[in-house]
């Protein structure tokens, strides 16, 4: 008898942490981000949303902005699920470039992505990024050349089904 009890309180010590429904997070900062996002979006196999106040794409193929909007269209090709929601480009915004994120909605839509902008009348100021309905990554993160290099942000990653869930729902109801 004893040899069984201390068997499994072996095993149960042994695989106590392996099988957790705790929430896990990870802090990310600065410059971080860029490589969390980029592994965590190759990594995706199912789904990916993306809501996002700022998506600016640049001339140089290397800038981080760049290689996300790469990998989100990589995860299309294969077969991952991809929605995103960008904050509708705003008359106090527009340059002599144009509109802040319409090149991003029109290459987005282009490579056959669900990609909408929000209502005119609302600001979507959200930087949110959940992957395979469990991965959350939520923060100050722009996707632009200075929010995702040189800017001091913060964002942190989340591992958690029931928020994901929610935080999905809310995708949904963004107008």
């Amino acid at each position: 008898m004893r040899r069984w009890v201390a068997l499994v309180l072996i095993i149960g010590t042994t695989f106590s942490g392996c099988a957790t429904t705790r929430p896990q997070s990870n802090l990310i900062l600065n410059e971080e981000y860029f490589l969390v996002a980029h592994r965590e979006i190759q990594n995706a196999r199912e789904s990916i949303y993306l809501i996002t106040y700022l998506f600016l794409l640049y001339d140089y193929q290397d800038a981080y902005p760049n290689r996300i909007f790469k990998d989100l269209i990589d995860a299309q090709r294969r077969g991952v699920n991809v929605h995103v929601i960008l904050d509708y480009p705003k008359p106090e915004y527009m340059d002599e470039e144009g509109p802040k994120n319409q090149e991003a909605y029109e290459k987005l839509k282009a490579a056959g992505i669900d990609v909408r902008f929000d209502s005119p009348e609302k600001r979507t100021h959200n930087k949110v990024l959940i992957i395979d309905k469990e991965t959350i990554i939520v923060g100050s993160h722009n996707y632009s050349f200075a929010g995702l290099r040189y800017n001091n942000e913060a964002s942190l990653l989340l591992r958690d089904r029931d928020k994901a869930r929610r935080l999905i729902e809310y995708f949904g109801q963004i107008e």
